[in-house]
This record gives C-alpha cells, sequence and structure tokens, in this order.
C-alpha cells in the first residue's frame, strides 16, 4: 500500500479539485466518485483533520456514532434503532412475588467483566408495616436497592428495612429500573480506603480527577 503525507495529499485534492468545473465528484484510487471527494482505500492522517461546521441535530433527526471495532475498524452506531447497539441501556425489571417486600438476590445474568450495572430507581405496591423489634417503636424505613457483583454477573438486593407486608398474604411486586453500560465508555478507578478514625467526618487524600 502506498502511502502519501499529508501535505502532499492536499496537494492531490487540490489538483483534483481545480478541475471542479469539469468534474462534479473528485475521487482518488475510483473513477466512480460517489461525494464530492471519495478515497477508495487506505487513508492515514498525522496532522490536523478539520470537520466543518455541523448542524445541531433537530427533533426529528436520527443520531448516530462512529465507534471503533475489535479489529480497528470504524463503524457507525445508531442508537435510534431499537433492537441494535447502544452506548447504554435502561432495563426495568419487574419482580412479582418476593419473601413479603424482601428480594435478597436477583441475579440479572449480565456479565460484570463487559457491562455497569446501576440501580437508578425502585417502587414497591404493597402497604407495609413497621417492625416494633429491637425496642423501636418508632422505627422509620425508607426503600433501600443496590447492585453488586456475585460469581461474574451482577444481582439485585431491594427491601424496606424493619417494615414487611402489613398483609402477609398479599402478592407484592418490586419495579427495579437500572442502567446498564459497556465498560467500554467508562474507567475503574482502584478502591480507595478512607480510614475515619472513629469520626463522623472524613476528606480523601487526594482527589481521584483533577
Amino acid at each position: 500500500m502506498k502511502t502519501y503525507p499529508l501535505h502532499k495529499l492536499v496537494l492531490i485534492v487540490l489538483m483534483f479539485s481545480t478541475n471542479s468545473y469539469l468534474f462534479s465528484q473528485v475521487g482518488i484510487g475510483t473513477t466512480n466518485a460517489r461525494k464530492t471527494l471519495e478515497v477508495a482505500g487506505d487513508m492515514q492522517i498525522s496532522g490536523e483533520f478539520e470537520i466543518g461546521v455541523l448542524n445541531p441535530l433537530k427533533d426529528e433527526d436520527e443520531s448516530t456514532f462512529l465507534i471503533q471495532d475489535t479489529d480497528n475498524s470504524i463503524k457507525s452506531l445508531d442508537v435510534s434503532n431499537p433492537t441494535g447497539a447502544a452506548l447504554g441501556y435502561i432495563q426495568e425489571y419487574v419482580i412479582e412475588n418476593p419473601d413479603l417486600d424482601w428480594v435478597l438476590d436477583f441475579d440479572t445474568q449480565v456479565d460484570a467483566s463487559e457491562f455497569v450495572l446501576i440501580t437508578i430507581s425502585a417502587s414497591y405496591d404493597r402497604e407495609l408495616v413497621l417492625s416494633d423489634s429491637g425496642n423501636a417503636p418508632e422505627n422509620a424505613s425508607l426503600p433501600y436497592t443496590a447492585a453488586f457483583i456475585k460469581n461474574g454477573t451482577w444481582h439485585i438486593i431491594a427491601d424496606y428495612p424493619v417494615a414487611a407486608n402489613r398483609d402477609t398474604s398479599a402478592i407484592g411486586t418490586w419495579t427495579i429500573s437500572t442502567l446498564i453500560f459497556s465498560k467500554d465508555l467508562s474507567k475503574q478507578f482502584a478502591t480507595v480506603e478512607i480510614p475515619m478514625l472513629n469520626s463522623s467526618t472524613g476528606t480523601a487524600i487526594a482527589p481521584i480527577i483533577d
């Protein structure tokens, strides 16, 4: 494969462009250019590459992304396609008839080595009664939900602490929304251990992002 320095490539383009009155499209490596300029073959750019004005997207426009595949090829990612690949996914899980309001371990089967999963909202559809265990008659409870990794996949836990169904025979349902995105789009930092020294306040030694 023959390659050209950037300044020579620009010169070649300019030479073709001088005949713009004769040709409406200019082709390099092809005699049937489909655009104003078409390069058929490999191209390497070592200097700057400037893209002109990009018009803002309108509501009716479809947005796409250019991504690099594992074989270093560039392909288009159409996020408007409901069945195609996307930068991120929102998945809603409807978990029916758990043990009262308690979901101890729900395995999503989402591969933790490839994806990050975050719970973003959760709701439960049955009336609850607070427990007076622990001599705490003025207990209060907030919904608790989280995602954790177990055996290589993402799992979900959900519960109302110190509370349970008022009607113990009622069949309850959790609706849990999650955000799932590829680890290619995120950076995993090392674990940061924070010694609180029996205090309620603390400060990081250094910011993870500066």
